[in-house]
């Protein structure tokens, strides 16, 4: 069946109104830049005044998501095939499921976007659908740029990736961003977002034997960033520094180790990063 009209027929069958679930979904912004993580939180609860459990069938899915992109363009999964894993949702009871949009549709391209949480309930053979949310991706502000090769001890060697710095606006602040292209067919490996950017402050970047790129960046008076990101979009770290005088910087000395001149690291550590999928790994199946 086309993508046009299994979509045709999923809206035929979607309820709004049904009061035996309220299903309702939740995004932290409206705005995103291409590539970078998208969390939906869909919470799920039981009106139906008994346990129920959710469970895929031979042709539907109990959760998953309607996405169109600008006027009514509907976007599938990555995997028409992924299976979920029943679960039982008591009488009264909510349950929240978290995942990352850009791991499961293809929402990486700029332009508008209209979601919906769709979860199906056996029972009635019907979905359960969310009120629509609309975001936006779109483009941030390029920084720094630079094209690198892949080691012949990484997947894809041989290849080139193009390793970019760039900032977005958030609600409250600006935020900086690493983003990992390939080259030559412009996939997307990853966009993570490093933490809040201060327009004229210190920037700092430096490749090590492997060219994974080490980023340093202020972060508010004397404190500091260090975040490191493979070639091929690994999150590998992220640590908080202290500058005591002048500004720090981050060099390969000649033994190809890494250091941080200027600076003390810091005991706090900051949230470990979002995790993406290598390309191989792609398409994912929505989680179990």
């Amino acid at each position: 069946m086309k993508l046009h009209a299994i979509f045709i027929f999923l809206l035929a069958l979607l309820s709004a109104a049904d009061a035996q679930l309220e299903v309702s979904l939740d995004l932290k912004r409206t705005m995103f830049m291409r590539g970078e993580p998208m969390e939906a939180t869909v919470i799920i609860r039981n009106l139906a005044g008994k346990d129920v459990m959710l469970t895929d069938t031979d042709n539907e899915h109990w959760f998953g998501f309607e996405i169109m992109k600008g006027e009514g363009n509907p976007i599938g999964p990555y995997s028409g095939t992924y299976k979920n894993a029943p679960q039982v949702l008591l009488s009264g009871g909510t349950m929240r499921r978290t995942v990352d949009l850009v791991r499961l549709y293809p929402v990486n391209e700029y332009g508008t976007y209209t979601i919906r949480a769709a979860i199906y309930f056996q029972e009635t053979g019907k979905y359960i659908v969310s009120a629509p949310a609309k975001i936006d991706v779109s483009e941030g502000r390029k920084l720094w740029s630079q094209t690198v090769g892949v080691p012949a001890s990484k997947e894809g060697a041989g290849d080139y990736r193009v390793v970019s710095l760039l900032t977005f606006p958030h609600p409250k602040q600006i935020m900086l961003y690493a983003r990992v292209v390939d080259e030559k067919t412009g996939t997307v490996f990853c966009t993570y977002p490093l933490g809040r950017y201060l327009a004229g402050a210190d920037l700092g970047h430096e490749f090590d034997r492997e060219n994974s790129l080490h980023v340093l960046h202020m972060i508010g008076p004397s404190q500091y960033y260090l975040s490191k990101i493979g070639v091929n979009g690994e999150w590998y770290s992220q640590t908080m520094w202290e500058s005591g005088k002048g500004r720090p910087s981050v060099k390969k000395k000649e033994d190809g180790r890494m250091v941080i001149v200027g600076a003390t690291r810091m005991s706090e550590r900051p949230p470990p990063g979002p995790e993406v999928p290598r390309l191989s790994d792609r398409p994912v199946a929505l989680p179990k």
